[in-house]
């Protein structure tokens, strides 16, 4: 694994600049701090085409089958080098802690069949570097195989420790996941899929709110967002809000750009009735 000297940003999570194949950090503005994030789809293949997508050359498909051992060395080394070395000092671009290692990556990380044994390896280093009262394990997933047996097993095994399920939900009918997300996604599904996140792990809903064509999301979005989340809003740990850090690497015929920290926090006003935290990134 190729070290060089690096100064992490929000702005930069480049999943090859430190030139491993896994296992990759970043500094998360949602995380607030050092994210080390286990890249599962390294033929950058998902099964979601998201119109704002940072991964360059997006594919549509399954991830290539994980190589565990060296999976589990990279994530040994930077661990070391986290917890026991000087990473964080030499490395990050302001002084920050090591808040979560994150299944993320290329695409949907619970798509592999060896979901289940990452998980195991994570565990056993969480208990090599005594990190089960300082960090949290986090998915960051759009559900789709959150029903699938090795992905419920996988997320059991955490049951006892400090976890959340960041689940993606940018539209709620399929006329607006067909545009935003490019699949075909009934509501009934999106539903099935929430209620199985929060079945098994204290639940986040992310949301990427665009302005599309120079347009901000409709007051029909919003009402639409709220109807479909207000049975569950008690349940959900909370929603993030938040827009692009970086530039979309996906090609489309619209015109896709970031909305601001005061559209961000009209949008959560209006969301307000939901009675759940909602935070804007």
């Amino acid at each position: 694994m190729g070290m060089k000297k690096e100064m992490l940003t929000i702005f930069n999570h480049d999943r090859n600049i430190f030139k491993s194949k896994y296992i990759y950090p970043v500094i998360s503005r949602r995380s607030m701090g050092l994210s080390l994030g286990i890249n599962l789809n390294t033929n950058n293949a998902c099964n979601w085409q998201c119109i704002y997508c940072q991964v360059s050359g997006l594919t549509l498909g399954k991830p290539e089958t994980i190589d565990l051992n060296l999976l589990e060395n990279e994530l040994d080394t930077w661990l070391e080098k986290i917890v026991n070395g000087s990473f964080l000092n030499d490395c990050a671009s302001h002084k920050v802690g090591f808040k979560d290692i994150a299944f993320s990556g290329n695409g949907e990380p619970t798509a592999t069949p060896e979901f289940e044994s990452i998980v195991q390896i994570v565990l056993k280093k969480i208990v090599k570097f005594k990190l089960s009262k300082i960090i949290k394990l986090r998915l960051i997933t759009n559900g789709s195989y959150l029903n699938k047996k090795n992905v419920r097993h996988g997320l059991g095994l955490m049951k006892d420790l400090d976890r959340e399920v960041w689940f993606k939900i940018d539209q709620v009918k399929p006329e607006g996941a067909l545009i935003i997300n490019r699949i075909n996604l009934s509501t009934k599904s999106l539903e099935t899929n929430l209620k199985a996140a929060i079945s098994t792990s204290p639940t986040i809903v992310q949301t990427c709110l665009l302005r599309i064509n120079k347009e901000r999301p409709s007051n029909i979005f919003i009402s639409n967002y709220i109807k479909f989340l207000k049975p569950y809003a008690s349940q959900l740990k909370a929603i993030h809000l938040y827009s692009l850090a970086r530039p979309s690497q996906q090609k489309t015929d619209l015109q896709i750009d970031a909305l601001n920290s005061d559209e961000l926090k009209m949008i959560a006003d209006k969301m307000s009735t939901l009675k759940t935290k909602i935070e804007c990134y």
